[in-house]
């Protein structure tokens, strides 16, 4: 089974109603995540996205870039799942950690992080 992105892109990311998710239940996607569960990842995705993509306009102005790098973001939790310890914080904070990095990156021009990706990865192959 493989996860198209191309989907991914074409969600729409809500306005944030300024309440925080359950810390646990997303702790428990981004698990689910790791083993490459694409609904769990959709569900995280839905749930978070708004906050992330907020967070990440407060660094990047052009609302076009901002999308791509919350893109980025996502297709990196996608990747790196397995690599999320609770033990060091919860899921939003790892998530936004990451939103960070990309997002400063981005509003520095250093070019990573710009939403621009390399093209060739539209989709990635889940374990089933």
């Amino acid at each position: 089974m493989s996860i198209d992105l191309g989907v991914m892109s074409q969600w729409s990311v809500t306005p944030h109603d300024g309440s925080l998710p359950s810390i646990a239940p997303l702790d428990a996607l981004l698990a689910r995540t790791a083993e490459g569960d694409a609904e769990a990842f959709a569900e995280l995705y839905d749930r978070v996205a708004p906050r992330v993509l907020g967070f990440i306009r407060q660094f990047v102005a052009d609302p076009q870039q901002g999308e791509g790098v919350c893109f980025d973001v996502f297709v990196d939790v996608w990747r790196r799942a397995s690599r999320f310890d609770p033990r060091h914080g919860s899921a939003l904070a790892w998530i936004l950690q990451s939103a960070h990095g990309r997002a400063v990156a981005a509003a520095s021009g250093s070019g990573s992080g710009s939403g621009s990706g390399s093209g060739s990865e539209d989709e990635i192959a889940i374990s089933a």
